[in-house]
């Protein structure tokens, strides 16, 4: 068996890995690598007038072409740095994903070989390659932990999870990850992001209590909240409070308009009756000009890392010509993701809001990935005979190293630090 780091095992983002049997691979996740993307201006138009060769050097997309004998495209949750090389890459051979995230999967690639599974339902490759996805919790509905069933061994992918037992829309499988441990995993892919983070990673119950206490203490003034798009349990607690508080609920953003279309046909979103959403700068700008008592709006908006072309940041800096005024407030429900280029642009958006006198709320919010207890339950369940860390830079993966150290691993002997263009055989 060869397990081959594409992409992802340098950085956080455009994640893919390979893993090869028998002459036969198959490519795990496609993602692209955001921050770097929104170095660029104009973003996706980006993905559309550099070649592929370009994105590559660019460290925007992953080297599928790497991969030989590919058979099939598995993809583990709908996030863009899973999924955003879709379009790109076209791979030409089988996409396989749960049924939500087939349907986010479409969204960027329509033109895709789909096969949507559903949890536990092992899908055959070939004679000798299956592949199930089991239920994990993390900020994106139908997150999934791979396995792929094969002559050498099963190989578990986690890359994102965190555990999270009050989830209102998701439950981890934990009595399927027993029983795989019981078919002795012969190695387990698994993301770094947080390991070198002490404890356990929050639920998201906490933020369902903090956006209470924050929505308590308003009393007056527009209130404008973010958050992710894709982040649909999050998306229900904001509205929820929101319409607690008798206000006008706003929804604006083309990403927002898509995931909650997506989010209420699975039934794991409920709108308040009245809400409404804004999808084009048009539509956009006629809703904020209707905002004329202001204590009577609450706003949900894109932008959450500041990015600059975010509904946010347009109406921090004036460009949708609508006024922030003293007394408002802005709810920020997700931390910034620590790249030079995020701490950049949330930065500016902060001074742009307390330049109107904006009350920040900010950390209103806990993080989708798993911290080092997490990870070390998840070894604890699986007993993999190999580790391989992904998803993050050699400083985080060293961080995954030095728990599994802790649990009795050893490094070039069953822990594995690949970087970008690297493999192992096992």
């Amino acid at each position: 068996m060869k397990i081959s780091a594409v992409g992802g095992y340098a950085a956080v983002g455009r994640n893919m890995t390979g893993v090869s049997v028998g002459g036969e691979t198959v490519a795990v996740d496609n993602g692209i690598r955001l921050d770097t993307l929104q170095m660029y201006d104009g973003e996706t138009d980006v993905l559309r007038e550099k070649s592929i060769e370009e994105l590559i050097s660019m460290e925007i997309i992953p080297p599928m072409n790497r991969l030989k004998g590919l058979v099939a495209q598995v993809i583990s949750h709908g996030h863009l740095d899973h999924v955003g090389a879709l379009p790109i890459n076209k791979p030409s051979v089988p996409i396989i994903a749960n049924h939500y995230t087939t349907e986010l999967c479409r969204k960027e690639y329509r033109e895709g070989d789909y096969f949507s599974v559903g949890y536990n339902e092992e899908y055959e490759i070939s004679r000798d390659l299956s592949v199930e996805f089991v239920e994990v919790t993390h900020s994106i509905p139908f997150s999934s932990i791979v396995v792929l069933h094969t002559p050498e061994g099963d190989v578990v992918y986690a890359s994102d999870f965190r555990f999270d037992n009050h989830s209102r829309i998701a439950k981890t499988d934990y009595k399927r990850l027993r029983e795989i441990r019981n078919g002795n995993p012969k190695a387990l892919i698994v993301e770094s992001t947080r390991a070198w983070e002490e404890g356990k990673t929050p639920s998201e119950s906490i933020v369902r209590a903090k956006l209470s206490d924050v929505m308590e203490f308003i009393d007056s003034g527009l209130v404008i909240a973010t958050t992710f798009s894709t982040h649909i349990e999050r998306i229900q607690a904001i509205v929820d409070e929101a319409e607690k508080s008798g206000r006008k609920i706003l929804i604006m953003g083309r990403s927002f308009s898509k995931q909650i279309s997506l989010g209420e046909r699975f039934g794991v979103l409920n709108l308040p009756p009245g809400a409404q959403i804004f999808a084009t700068g048009k539509s956009i700008k006629n809703g904020l000009k209707d905002i004329h008592k202001r204590d009577d709006y609450f706003l949900l908006v894109t932008g959450h890392q500041g990015e600059p072309d975010s509904v946010i940041s347009r109406i921090a800096d004036g460009r949708l010509g609508f006024k922030l005024k003293k007394g408002d407030s802005a709810i920020l429900c997700a931390n910034t993701i620590p790249t030079p280029v995020n701490v950049a642009s949330r930065y500016i958006l902060e001074t742009r809001l307390k330049y109107h006198d904006v009350r920040i709320f900010d950390n209103v919010h806990v993080s989708g990935h798993a911290a080092k207890e997490d990870h070390r339950y998840l070894l604890d369940l699986l007993k993999p005979e190999h580790i391989v860390p992904c998803h993050g830079t050699l400083e985080m993966r060293s961080n995954y190293a030095a728990v599994a150290l802790e649990e009795g691993y050893e490094m070039n002997k069953n822990i594995h630090l690949l970087v970008n263009g690297g493999e192992v055989e096992i």
